[in-house]
């Protein structure tokens, strides 16, 4: 299975067995992270992959490892995060391993940089389902033109399952917009959709590689008029 196909049957998971990854295969994980291209050529993130003695938060699922992802201010700093490391999760995936992106877990050592953390490892039992079992909005709702895709957009995860993006597709190329807010109780205090939506690029970036498609973001001034209740985050060329 590769990147383009781990899209359309991932599933995340709380249900990890406690075996560790062997050390080449996490030399592995770190040899695809560091050779994924950015979003934004200046993007600075950092890292570490610790065992569950480095970590904290409520409600944290058990697992063999987890990644703290750090970014100092910037722009676009959640969504460079999403992008890059969404791509380390359909690496996972795809390798048959088990991931989950974690909004509660925090470092045990103090990061002012810390933006969020993944747990992976073995899967307690395979995790996958068909196009039918993802609870996502149709295209109908969440894009204008048409571009093959922004399917594999749509399928992206996302916190609260918000689902916090728009695309308008048009002469070859796809503006992306966030939501500015989710519905819901929990929703007012959700603060990650920018996060979010540099998933959904992941999933572009993977989908164009696969169809022989250039991905190339960048913010313009020439996307078209915001969609209400929408911010402009940048356009893929």
């Amino acid at each position: 299975m590769n990147l383009y196909e781990s899209i359309f049957t991932r599933k995340s998971t709380r249900d990890f067995t406690a075996t560790p990854l062997s050390e080449s295969k996490i030399d592995e994980l770190r040899g695809f992270i560091e050779n994924v291209p950015p979003l934004l050529p200046d993007a600075a993130i950092s890292y570490k992959i610790v065992g569950p003695e480095g970590i904290k938060g409520m409600g944290v699922p058990k697992a063999p490892h987890y990644i703290l992802i750090s970014a100092p201010p910037q722009v676009l700093r959640n969504t460079c995060v999403g992008f890059l490391f969404q791509h380390a999760e359909l690496f996972l995936y795809a390798e048959g391993y088990a991931t989950r992106w974690l909004g509660m877990l925090k470092s045990k050592e103090q990061d002012k940089n810390f933006v969020i953390g993944m747990a992976f490892g073995e899967p307690a039992k395979p995790e996958h389902r068909t196009i039918e079992e993802f609870d996502r909005k149709p295209l109908t709702e969440i894009a204008q033109g048409n571009d093959p895709r922004i399917e594999a957009a749509r399928l992206a995860p996302s916190g609260l399952n918000g689902q916090p993006w728009y695309f308008i597709a048009e002469n070859e190329s796809i503006h992306v917009y966030q939501k500015q807010k989710i519905g819901g109780v929990l929703g007012l205090a959700y603060k990650m959709m920018d996060l979010d939506v540099g998933i959904a690029l992941c999933h572009l970036a993977v989908a164009s590689e696969e169809l022989g498609r250039s991905f190339h973001f960048s913010i313009t001034e020439s996307a078209p008029k915001t969609p209400g209740g929408f911010l402009y985050l940048g356009t893929v060329k």
